[in-house]
């Protein structure tokens, strides 16, 4: 699941739904606790798209353990499970899972986001286990190999205020960030797209990503406050996440026994009603989603 939703309570309270979002908790007037309720809904939401694509759509660091064949030029390619790939930060191969060689700054050509092209080339750590000859990069040579790489899409939130003018933005998770990108910060009425200064250094992925404060190449054009999102994730996927949020909330009243919004099909004892229970908001949000799933 998501550390945070892809979509932010903020924005999706700006979203047209025309939903009334203050009774999410029955007999809790605090507004902090309604708020609470529905980041916990579009967290659910953002799982729930994640499943539809069977791979995290948001930004983050897989290990990938496999059985490949080099090529006969000796380099390894391989198949991503996660995409699209936007960094590789490790590459161990050997021909023993056991003893696996390193590549000291390994280099990938990333195509079509998914496929793996891995020069074998260069300097390497020694061998942990039994004596090797060369790199054991023999053309058709069955290796071992175990590669870590960032895939998805930018997907934080700002941890701190910044001021107009600012030159730096804090955030909650730097994962995918990279010099030179940009991103589009989401904050209602305060929309803009922020350039990744060339001179940032990125910190190192994590599985658990600590924040970072981020150099900005261009001054900050409106204020921001903390909470709000700053995504590269495509406008169309937050989109899905926002209609699956919303066909949660229209979840017609249990008292009525009316079928969960996202049931694949009708109850026959209820076909005819024509209360909306949420699933042509389903029904689009998979639509949506149906391009950005993991490719096999």
């Amino acid at each position: 699941m998501p550390a945070t939703p892809y979509v932010s309570a903020a924005a999706f309270r700006a979203h047209p739904t025309y939903l009334d979002l203050d009774g999410l908790v029955t007999g809790n007037p605090d507004p902090a606790a309604q708020e609470a309720e529905l980041t916990t809904l579009l967290l659910q939401a953002s799982a729930w798209a994640d499943n539809e694509c069977n791979q995290p759509l948001g930004a983050h660091l897989h290990t990938q353990s496999t059985r490949v064949r080099t090529d006969r030029s000796g380099m390894l390619r391989l198949h991503a499970d996660h995409g699209p790939v936007s960094t590789v930060t490790a590459v161990s191969y050997g021909s023993s899972p056991t003893s696996l060689t390193a590549l000291t700054s390994p280099q990938a050509w990333v195509e079509d986001g998914s496929n793996l092209v891995i020069p074998m080339a260069g300097t390497s750590t020694a061998w942990s286990g039994s004596l090797q000859m060369g790199f054991g990069t023999a053309p058709g040579a069955e290796l071992f190999v175990r590669t870590s790489y960032v895939a998805g899409a930018v997907a934080t939130q700002l941890t701190a205020a910044a001021v107009q003018g600012a030159t730096s933005i804090s955030v909650a998770d730097p994962t995918g960030m990279e010099p030179g990108g940009q991103y589009r910060i989401w904050e209602p009425g305060r929309e803009e797209t922020i350039t990744v200064s060339p001179l940032w250094q990125a910190p190192v992925p994590a599985t658990a990503p600590t924040p970072s404060t981020v150099l900005l190449a261009s001054p900050l054009l409106f204020a921001h406050d903390a909470g709000h999102d700053l995504s590269g994730l495509p406008a169309e996927v937050r989109l899905a996440v926002v209609k699956y949020t919303t066909a949660l909330l229209l979840r017609p009243d249990t008292s009525a026994e009316d079928e969960f919004p996202d049931a694949s099909t009708n109850s026959t004892t209820r076909g005819s009603d024509s209360r909306k229970t949420g699933q042509g908001l389903v029904d689009e949000a998979r639509r949506i989603l149906s391009s950005y799933g993991r490719v096999r």
